[in-house]
């Protein structure tokens, strides 16, 4: 079954807990762009210096993530040195973090990856995300650390709303044979029209956030991008 993942690009703690509200039910995971206005122009919370007092409670242990316990949280870092902010996002208690290759010091990644203690190894894992044109022999380094990789369907990452790349449909297709064993997922731009190319092109996740909150019926949408997808692996025969 094709994997539907509500994604969320928050500028608040209470712009992350709106929408979980709106999909509860009906999804298990959902994706937190974390942008921090160097990878990419926007910011988002943890970099924008609100809800700082949220934070603060999180770190201590008072307060957890909306619905922390009925959710996985996945992380998008969108971040120009994810290395050095891990502790942060460590304690925000996520199932898994997505690297952007574009950003990642080969050296001082693959030193991370190795360091890490076994509690979170276990706890958290971990992903590689690629722009459009971005070559995938990259990711090649990080293959023993990861589990999934996600191409980006936009040009302009950091930014829910922007226009759909076609482009990326190759780029599935290419990374899906150069890394079978690994999980591939589409973010950005992903929506009815489009989501049965990408599901044929070799993805077996979809990462969704305009299609699914510009829609007042959130959980609905999910269930019918699921049955959609369902409907094109059967056919293809995948």
């Amino acid at each position: 079954m094709i994997k539907i993942t509500p994604a969320i690009l928050p500028h608040s703690y209470k712009g992350i807990e709106i929408p979980v509200e709106r999909v509860l039910g009906a999804a298990k995971n959902i994706q937190i762009d974390i942008v921090d206005g160097h990878f990419s122009p926007n910011r988002t919370w943890l970099f924008n210096n609100k809800d700082e007092d949220k934070l603060q409670e999180i770190y201590e242990q008072e307060l957890g993530m909306p619905y922390w316990d009925e959710l996985n949280y996945e992380f998008d870092l969108m971040v120009k040195d994810p290395i050095k902010e891990m502790e942060m996002f460590i304690a925000l208690g996520p199932s898994k973090m997505i690297f952007h290759l574009e950003a990642l010091d080969e050296a001082k990644t693959v030193e991370f990856f190795e360091g890490l203690p076994e509690i979170i190894r276990s706890a958290i894992s971990f992903g590689i995300a690629i722009g459009i044109d971005t070559d995938p022999v990259g990711i090649a380094p990080y293959l023993p650390y990861i589990e999934s990789i996600q191409c980006m369907g936009i040009r302009q990452v950091g930014y829910q709303g922007q226009p759909f790349d076609e482009g990326v449909i190759e780029q599935v297709k290419k990374v899906h044979a150069m890394y079978p064993d690994k999980f591939v997922s589409v973010d950005g731009g992903v929506s009815m029209d489009n989501a049965v190319a990408l599901v044929e092109a070799g993805a077996s996740e979809l990462v969704i956030g305009s299609a699914l909150f510009q829609n007042t019926d959130s959980r609905g949408t999910i269930h019918a991008f699921e049955q959609l997808c369902s409907t094109a692996t059967t056919q293809s025969g995948n």
